[in-house]
């Protein structure tokens, strides 16, 4: 997906589809600074859990971590959007 610029670095995830389905979403870049990092740490695995049982990037905004909840679905939405592109270009 798209890098998300936050006050602190980008934020970016890469969806992984497979079969049409959500398999994995990885962390491509994201702000590195102890801070941001234990916050990334405790929230991403939440965030994955979510975006896995949704099949989209419709997750919750985990409290204390609103930028990394925000970001983390904006940048996995232009993932979704341009794996069902290339989808749509394949059929």
């Amino acid at each position: 997906g798209a890098a998300v610029d936050e006050p602190w670095g980008a934020f970016q995830v890469q969806a992984i589809v497979s079969g049409g389905q959500l398999v994995d979403v990885t962390i491509v870049t994201a702000p590195t600074d102890r801070h941001s990092s234990r916050i990334n740490n405790s929230s991403i695995p939440s965030l994955t859990s979510q975006a896995l049982a949704s099949q989209s990037a419709d997750v919750d905004v985990i409290s204390g971590a609103t930028w990394t909840s925000e970001s983390y679905a904006t940048s996995l939405q232009a993932a979704l959007d341009a794996a069902e592109a290339a989808l749509d270009a394949a059929a």
